[in-house]
């Protein structure tokens, strides 16, 4: 496996290293059980964000990449599109969706939901251990936020949530979370880092609050605010990403059409 890329080199599957599943998530796949192996890994890129919308998914390449042969990766890919986690894409590929706008705001209203429930319940039951744990993984995201690696950020990130959520108690919940997250998960890529935040008014630091002070309402509604803080600037990347592709070659032609004159103007100058 290679080392993940960062914001500069967009992610791929020969130049970012797939995020392994915890052992949780092997528990119930077999040692030889290539296919189901494959899935979860692959599973796990797309919640992680190591995929980014529009992507294609090659099956020689993936299947290098996880050290497999072509058909469990193919199997895997199948599996995810039936999750609506991937599309297919011309022949023998596969294609990460991109989310129209209507779809992105759905998702994120269920997740406000779900995640926010799993939030005030694991309020009442996360270890002491738990919240130390995430503590510094808090601290790591935002050293990884300052130096701009994207990925590292979106791998914290996602482990981040999903601690607190396993420690609900609610494994049909968390199952429901999981989903949304292979549909959403290379949206996070979009995010706008530049965006102006501290170790102290990052919406983590409220969820944090709530959990060691066993407040399960706060822990709620901290969920929610980090969900929409997020959603600020994934919904405009979303909206770019539905631009007609007309309105983009407008664009493109403006813009060639203003160099070219520019270019005419500095002739017709140097001429005079």
């Amino acid at each position: 496996m290679r080392k993940a890329g960062s914001q500069r080199a967009a992610p791929s599957p020969s130049s970012a290293t797939l995020p392994m599943p915890t052992a949780l998530d092997w528990l119930h796949v077999g040692r030889d059980n290539l296919h189901a192996r494959a899935y979860l890994m692959l599973r796990k890129a797309l919640m992680a964000g190591r995929f980014r919308p529009g992507q294609r998914l090659l099956l020689k390449p993936l299947a290098e990449e996880l050290g497999v042969s072509v058909t469990p990766v193919r199997e895997a890919l199948l599996r995810l599109a039936s999750e609506r986690g991937l599309i297919p894409h011309q022949s023998r590929t596969m294609m990460v969706p991109i989310l129209s706008v209507a779809r992105f705001r759905e998702i994120r209203d269920i997740r406000i939901e779900l995640e926010g429930r799993a939030a005030e319940a694991a309020a009442n039951n996360i270890s002491s251990n738990d919240i130390v744990v995430l503590e510094k993984m808090q601290e790591q995201l935002m050293l990884a936020r300052r130096q701009r690696d994207v990925q590292t950020v979106l791998a914290i990130n996602e482990e981040f949530h999903f601690r607190i959520y396993r420690s609900s108690d609610l494994p049909v919940v968390c199952g429901l979370i999981e989903n949304l997250w292979v549909q959403i998960g290379p949206l996070l890529t979009l995010n706008d880092f530049s965006a102006s935040t501290t170790a102290k008014d990052h919406p983590h630091r409220s969820i944090l609050a709530s959990l060691a002070g066993r407040d399960g309402a706060g822990a709620r509604l901290a969920l929610a605010n980090d969900i929409l803080w997020a959603s600020t600037y994934l919904e405009k990347a979303v909206i770019g990403l539905n631009q007609p592709a007309e309105d983009k070659n407008k664009k493109r032609s403006s813009a060639s059409t203003v160099t070219q004159t520019d270019g005419q103007v500095q002739a017709a100058v140097r001429r005079h």
